[in-house]
């Protein structure tokens, strides 16, 4: 077949070289090359196509000598391998071509490796839990020789070594488990505190960290015997110490309520429990009124509350005599806890309207408080993240709920009463009563604070005109914008056109004091323009002359009352003036002095006013400033 094969490519390739140097030839004659090119040309073809020849046979021949190296390496890894498992060796049929040879030998490898890495791997993982356990029951791990593929009986015999720890580390693990719960529930029964390191790692860690080895087991067994013989010694001793209670109790006559009580929150035989016992017999051993006297207290204080959930008044209250007694006897006590009963028993009868009111007065309580912060002039600069806004809707919301809240309670009490015929007290007054007395009581309150920041504000005005100083006001002033002028360019330009004047009418107009109480014209009257210079100084001069007439018509009423004429001279000392000043924030600008008057019959006026307070020194003030400003007017027109 191989003869029939040949023959025919080598048919098929003389075929196509035959056509091929045909169309060669007829090209270059038609390309028109000579007989030389043509000669070079026809060796260049041949030349290539025995090159080509020549690196196929190459590389054929190399493709065989790599597999038969291939072939000798596959043989020699499964000698190797064969001994390493411990295995027959493998042996493949000579007549095999090469190519079926290196089939075979590579598929056996393969197997022969899989083989392997599956022996070492279930080794790994074998070992890996041999040491775990081994650490955990401190015990010797199964020996494998290192460097060497173990063989199946090995592994066997590894697996059934791991097989038995783990066996023996899951009843280890289950006594421990049953040991440590007797552990720890005699030391919660005892109150127990470990004292060795080994008791507190048993209680404290975890399980798991717990070494099962021969020799933490008998230590353990030990620990648990010991406690078991001080729970055993630490029963006996609260047996004793209860019988020694219960006979002090009988001498003493205690209530079974105290007793049940004390029984309840001293269960159990814990070293607290026993502490808590003997404390109980010096307890009892000691005086017995001092005890009464205690309870007797208590029972005061417990029922003080109840009058107060109850809305009671003082009449209720005091209709409870034995409260007052002082002599603490074992009757009081008894008096005071049928009190205690019959209160739980009024507030569980009446629950449903007690909670209602409860409900209000909180609501009414937190109204309070709100109209407290509303009072405040410094909660509008002290808002931040919108504390105002909350404040506003918690408010509204208040508002809204309060008189809900009433009207229920109203019509709880209304069936109440309709039911049973009497009527329902608050504090002892009806319903409607209790609600308008608070309403009274907070109206009166807003009143006679109204009225005492009055009487603050019209001291510190009377202390501002006799002293002349400036209040100090509790609200912030309002902040001027950055760059504001204190006056407008307009303004300021006018006052340095204007012929001076004195400086008390000077700074009646222009300074930054209070402005005057007298009686200025309404903001709808019709005001004096002030367009040119001629008006401006026209105003000041009927100013200067009103004002030194009143002066003058002041000074001649005052000569009539006293024996010596009181005149202003010029030379009079600086300490008379008066230092009473106007604020800058009422507008004078648009109103002449003519039409606002004087100080100084403001001055005259009050002192018809102040006739009644001695001690106001105005008047003098009033009266030296008046002197003043004769005199500073003379020397205006003598200049």
């Amino acid at each position: 077949m191989s003869a029939s094969s040949k023959k025919h490519v080598r048919e098929d390739v003389t075929r196509k070289l035959e056509i091929a140097l045909d169309r060669l030839y007829r090209i270059w004659n038609e390309i028109g090359i000579d007989e030389s090119q043509v000669g070079n040309r026809a060796g260049t073809v041949s030349m290539h196509l025995c090159n080509l020849l020549e690196e196929m046979v190459s590389e054929e021949e190399q493709l065989r000598e790599q597999m038969a190296a291939n072939i000798q390496r596959f043989v020699d890894d499964l000698s190797t391998l064969c001994l390493e498992l411990a295995v027959p060796t493998v042996k493949v049929s000579e007549h095999l071509s090469m190519v079926q040879r290196e089939k075979e030998l590579r598929t056996r490898l393969e197997n022969l490796n899989r083989e392997k890495q599956e022996r070492l791997k279930k080794l790994k993982m074998l070992h890996e839990r041999d040491q775990h356990l081994c650490d955990t029951l401190c015990t010797t791990p199964y020996y494998v020789p290192t460097n060497m593929v173990p063989s199946k009986e090995q592994l066997q015999e590894l697996e059934a070594h791991v097989r038995g720890l783990e066996a023996e580390k899951e009843k280890r693990h289950k006594e421990f488990l049953h040991t440590k719960q007797k552990v720890v529930e005699l030391c919660n029964e005892m109150d127990y505190d470990p004292e060795t390191s080994f008791e507190r790692d048993l209680i404290c860690e975890d399980g798991e960290a717990f070494q099962l080895s021969t020799e933490n087991m008998e230590s353990l067994k030990n620990v648990l015997h010991d406690l078991e013989r001080k729970n055993h010694n630490l029963v006996q001793q609260v047996k004793d110490l209860w019988a020694r209670i219960h006979s002090l109790w009988d001498r003493l006559e205690l209530e079974e309520s105290e007793r049940t009580d004390f029984e309840s929150r001293h269960q159990g035989h814990k070293h607290s429990i026993l502490s808590g016992l003997r404390d109980e017999v010096l307890r009892c051993e000691q005086l017995k009124f001092a005890n009464l006297q205690r309870f007797v207290e208590g029972a005061r204080r417990e029922l003080v509350d109840w009058w107060n959930r109850c809305y009671f008044s003082k009449s209720q209250r005091d209709a409870f005599p034995a409260y007052h007694d002082e002599t603490y006897t074992e009757e009081l006590l008894e008096v005071h806890e049928r009190e205690l009963v019959n209160m739980q028993q009024y507030y569980k009868d009446h629950e449903h309207v007690l909670d209602l009111m409860t409900k209000r007065d909180k609501l009414w309580n937190e109204m309070l408080e709100f109209e407290k912060k509303a009072s405040d002039p410094n909660r509008f600069f002290n808002d931040r993240g919108g504390k105002l806004l909350r404040e506003e809707k918690a408010r509204k919301k208040l508002m809204k709920d309060l008189p809900k809240v009433e009207e229920d309670a109203r019509e709880e009490i209304e069936a109440w009463e309709k039911e049973n015929g009497r009527v329902f007290l608050l504090e002892g007054v009806p319903f409607v009563h209790y609600i308008q007395r608070q309403w009274e009581l907070f109206r009166e309150q807003k009143e006679n604070e109204k009225q005492e920041r009055m009487k603050n504000k019209a001291k510190q005005m009377e202390e501002e005109m006799t002293f002349g100083s400036k209040p100090t006001s509790n609200t912030p002033a309002k902040r001027r914008f950055l760059n504001t002028p204190t006056r407008t360019p307009l303004k300021a330009r006018k006052l340095n056109e204007t012929p001076r004047t004195p400086a008390s009418v000077s700074r009646i107009q222009h300074s930054s004091i209070f402005p005057s109480p007298y009686t200025r014209a309404p903001l709808s009257a019709t005001k004096t323009p002030n367009t040119n210079h001629t008006t401006r100084r026209r105003s000041l001069r009927q100013a200067r002359k009103h004002l030194q007439e009143s002066m003058q018509n002041n000074n001649t009423s005052r000569s009539g009352k006293k024996k010596g004429p009181a005149t202003a001279t010029p030379g009079a000392h600086p300490d008379m003036f008066s230092q009473t000043t106007v604020s800058s924030g009422a507008s004078v600008n648009n109103v002449s002095l003519a039409t606002t008057g004087s100080y100084h019959e403001f001055a005259a006026k009050l002192k018809t006013s102040s006739s009644s307070h001695p001690g106001n020194s105005t008047l003098l003030s009033c009266e030296s400033y008046s002197s003043k400003k004769s005199a500073g007017s003379a020397s205006g027109r003598r200049v």
